[in-house]
């Protein structure tokens, strides 16, 4: 608060209030209450970009919304109305604000001293979570009316949301809708209609195309029973204000039963000419004058019929188009649409046919595809593949003068056919190639011609290690091995040059070489360029994850891992052969590259500490240990357990990090888990635990919601095991003791995410179920528990929705004191769907405490 008093209008300000994620909620409600409280009036567009920061605080859990609720099993038990928020959250369009940087960068534009613009302050778009199709909600078998209604209705009231928001944003004007580019087609394509190698046209779009698409289905399948509720939810659709409504409207109005003609001819003369003609952009109207043709009546077909033959007026026609070309071009998008209602069987007046025979005879129609009823529509992203239009062969070209030859069809791109020709030879003939490569050709033609080996010459299945190497892979080798000895010997100029393409060739033949000297030493000749290209060309926009992948050095190191020699063949595994040149080589990277080493090896960090102890620990643990990055203490949490002894040495470096503010929830949780995990095999084996008790209730304390979140997922994990070597009572005492010893009795860190995961343990506890309950019962705090379901109890796959695990009295007080705790009283508070069941089963297990005041206010509150 203190921070912000008073700087409201400053741009530091607001890209920090921008950054505060979910976890920062104290940060978040401290900003938000200094606004409400200090009441000023800022001026624009400072006051604008602090509404859009507010509503983006808003985001819902865009990544596991899906999965958090489960739509598909929730409707395998009959569509339920709490299911219905569910499916909104997940489709609904939402605010995301970036910083100015963002759309500097796709504008060029430079950013003015005094802001004008919401632009000027930041980038604000309109998102959404995740697609949910028809299949995916098993929309062609509800058939409950009153369901379907509601859910078209939340559906309906989301998109007016989100438009209201993209207005307010200014991505609707009076100069421009942008939302009406987001959505390809308002309904989902039948798959007849799908272009050739491609899909249905919006798959990959967020923002809009969710909600609005799986509204028009809903809509849709709501005809089907009930004509007259799906017309009632078509006429609420403001199709006076909104283009996306106009679409919507639209294409309902192809089924007679939703608009009659004479209101689908007022609609068709009251477009204005970009609707009329673009049909790119409003395939809808195209589709529904085809469509519904025949259904006119004369005078309004006519009507109709002379825009149309009056052609587009010359304001839409390309700038590109010369002007004696123009009268050709828009008589050609006149035949376009005459064919698009032929396709849709409209027939067409005399004057109208003679008018299409001339054009036919004039040659107006050639090159034009077949017209079908959605040509011209956005197809949305395609993979189309073609045969090349020019073939040509090296075959006949002299040894001396082959390199040359080939150089000359490369070029730097790579992507047309003669360069596709000349790679194909290359890889074909890859050990004439090396011997030609072996006598040191002009530099900049060995550069393109190493370039071209590097991406072509590559195994079939380059996943693939020895033991499952194809015949023709396995002959390769030898060649491949020729290929690393040439490059030994290669010129600096050269390798420089052509470094992208053979870091490629390292990675793709890292699993069937990675034991031979002679691929570790190319590895070792190539790394020192690889680090100087990945140093220039560094891009801080993506994450280390990512980039760690996809550069030079990158597929050089995740070459290094499969190179790396297995535990048990030997001690000090890296003190012989290439491997300290290797490992010294790796250490003088700096930059990018340094931290893209590190990112790498700590994910394998036990592997490196056993088998080189003292680089490991210079080069891998003490970075580790000192840093507040969230790069490395990621790479840390998703590799695997390490080895005891690095544990304890990690310990209070680990619960540190988890108390990072930089660090994202995930990734706090992750390390959280490797923490319990070790805690409980520690124990298991009667060792000391590594990570001392003070330390990991510590971690609980201070760590936030995820990782006590984590932490409880891990012990329910643990009780699900079947290990050989314990029983179910054995293991349930294990985990209840180190339950005890680490989780933090303040029950002021009760939250709802917790109480959540914390309902659902006992289940996991099985036998046990009363006792696990009696440890979390004092923590437990109500959330928005939508079904039984989050509580554990029911079987997946039982259909009968009895909660078979709670199968004696002390069972069945158990699960009522949790219901108890977990399910609020006060106004609004969500009421589990199945509590009713539930409750019937505690009653048929434990009649008596069908009079206890928990259970009749349960009870009460189901009838609400």
């Amino acid at each position: 608060m203190a921070f912000a008093d008073g700087r409201f209008e400053d741009l530091e300000v607001i890209e920090w209030a921008m950054a505060l994620t979910p976890e920062q909620e104290t940060e978040r409600a401290s900003v938000r209450d200094l606004f409400d409280r200090q009441r000023i009036v800022l001026r624009e567009p400072f006051a604008l970009a602090w509404r859009c920061i507010f509503e983006f605080w808003q985001e819902p859990d865009a990544q596991t919304a899906p999965d958090r609720f489960l739509v598909k099993r929730e409707l395998r038990q009959g569509p339920q109305r709490e299911t219905i928020k569910l499916i909104v959250d997940t489709v609904r369009p939402w605010l995301k604000v970036e910083t100015a940087k963002r759309f500097q960068t796709l504008s060029a534009e430079t950013m003015p001293r005094k802001p004008k613009h919401l632009k000027h302050l930041l980038y604000a778009s309109i998102s959404s979570s995740a697609q949910l199709t028809p299949p995916d909600i098993g929309l062609s078998e509800i058939n409950d009316r009153d369901f379907l209604f509601e859910l078209a209705t939340r559906l309906n009231a989301s998109l007016l949301a989100g438009l209201n928001l993209a207005r307010m944003i200014g991505s609707i004007s009076k100069e421009m809708d942008i939302t009406n580019w987001l959505v390809r087609r308002v309904y989902f394509v039948p798959p007849a209609q799908f272009a050739e190698g491609g899909g249905e046209p919006d798959r990959y779009s967020d923002g809009f195309a969710p909600v609005t698409k799986l509204m028009y289905a809903v809509t849709e399948r709501l005809a089907s029973i009930d004509i007259d509720a799906a017309h009632r939810i078509v006429a609420s659709w403001d199709i006076g204000g909104w283009t996306l409504y106009r679409r919507l409207w639209a294409a309902a109005a192809r089924n007679p039963e939703f608009a009659s003609p004479i209101e689908v001819a007022a609609f068709l003369d009251q477009l204005d000419d970009r609707e009329f003609w673009i049909a790119g952009s409003y395939p809808e109207f195209a589709e529904l004058r085809a469509v519904r043709w025949n259904s006119l009546s004369q005078p309004d077909a006519a009507r109709l019929e002379r825009r149309l033959l009056k052609g587009e007026p010359a304001k839409l026609v390309p700038s590109a188009v010369e002007k004696e070309e123009v009268q050709r071009y828009k008589d050609r998008h006149i035949v376009n649409e005459i064919r698009r209602i032929q396709a849709g069987g409209g027939n067409l007046s005399a004057k109208a046919s003679n008018w299409l025979e001339h054009a036919v005879a004039a040659g107006l129609d050639a090159g034009l595809p077949d017209i079908n009823l959605t040509h011209g529509f956005n197809q949305g992203v395609r993979l189309v593949t073609r045969d090349r239009t020019v073939v040509q062969s090296f075959e006949g070209v002299a040894t001396s003068r082959l390199l040359e030859e080939l150089g000359k069809s490369l070029t730097e791109d790579g992507w047309d056919d003669k360069s596709e020709n000349a790679a194909e030879f290359i890889a074909e003939n890859a050990s004439t190639i090396l011997q030609l490569l072996g006598k040191t050709p002009e530099p900049h033609l060995a550069a393109k011609i190493w370039q071209a080996f590097g991406y072509r010459f590559r195994p079939s299945d380059i996943n693939a290690h020895l033991d499952k190497a194809t015949k023709k892979d396995l002959n390769n080798i030898p060649i491949a091995l020729d290929a690393c000895r040439v490059l030994i010997n290669e010129r600096p100029e050269v390798i420089r040059k052509a470094i992208i393409g053979l870091t490629a060739f390292i990675g793709n033949w890292d699993r069937l070489l990675g034991e031979q000297e002679d691929f570790r030493q190319a590895w070792l000749s190539l790394w020192p360029y690889a680090v100087a290209r990945t140093n220039q060309t560094r891009d801080d926009s993506a994450p280390l994850s990512n980039r760690a992948f996809n550069t030079p050095v990158g597929q050089m190191l995740w070459a290094l891992i499969e190179m790396c020699p297995r535990i048990g063949t030997g001690e000090n595994l890296m003190s012989e052969g290439l491997w300290p040149s290797i490992l010294s080589a790796v250490e003088d990277a700096e930059g990018e590259a340094l931290l893209e080493a590190q990112y790498v090896l700590i994910r394998d960090l036990g592997y490196f500490v056993a088998a080189s102890p003292n680089w490991a620990t210079k080069n891998l643990v003490v970075p580790l240990k000192s840093s507040s990055s969230p790069d490395l203490w990621e790479a840390f949490s998703s590799g695997r357990l390490p080895q005891y002894n690095l544990m304890a040495d990690l310990a209070k470096s680990i619960v540190e990090a988890t108390t990072l503010k930089e660090l994202p929830g995930k990734v706090k949780a992750d390390l959280a888990e490797r923490v319990i995990w070790s805690t409980l095999l520690d124990r298991k084996e009667n060792k000391e635990p590594a990570v001392p008790l003070n330390l990991a209730q510590q971690m609980l304390r201070m760590g936030g919601d995820d990782v006590r979140s984590q932490v409880i997922r891990s012990l329910a994990e643990f009780l699900k095991r079947t290990d050989e070597d314990l029983d179910d009572r054995s293991r349930f005492e294990l985990a209840k003791a180190v339950f005890l010893d680490v989780w933090p009795r303040e029950l002021t860190l009760s939250s709802k995410d917790v109480s959540e995961e914390l309902a659902e343990f006992p289940a996991a506890a099985g036998a046990y179920y009363a006792e696990a309950a009696d440890l979390i019962l004092p923590y437990l705090t109500p959330f928005d528990c939508w079904s039984l379901w989050d509580y554990g109890v029911f079987d997946l796959d039982d259909s009968n929705k009895k909660p078979k695990i709670i199968d004696n009295t002390a069972k069945a007080e158990a699960f009522l004191s949790i219901l108890d705790k977990t399910v609020g009283g006060e106004e609004g508070a969500v009421v589990p769907d199945g509590l009713e069941d539930g409750l019937k089963h505690i009653a048929v297990i434990a009649p008596k405490l069908e009079k206890d005041t928990r259970f009749q206010r349960l009870v009460t509150l189901n009838r609400r």
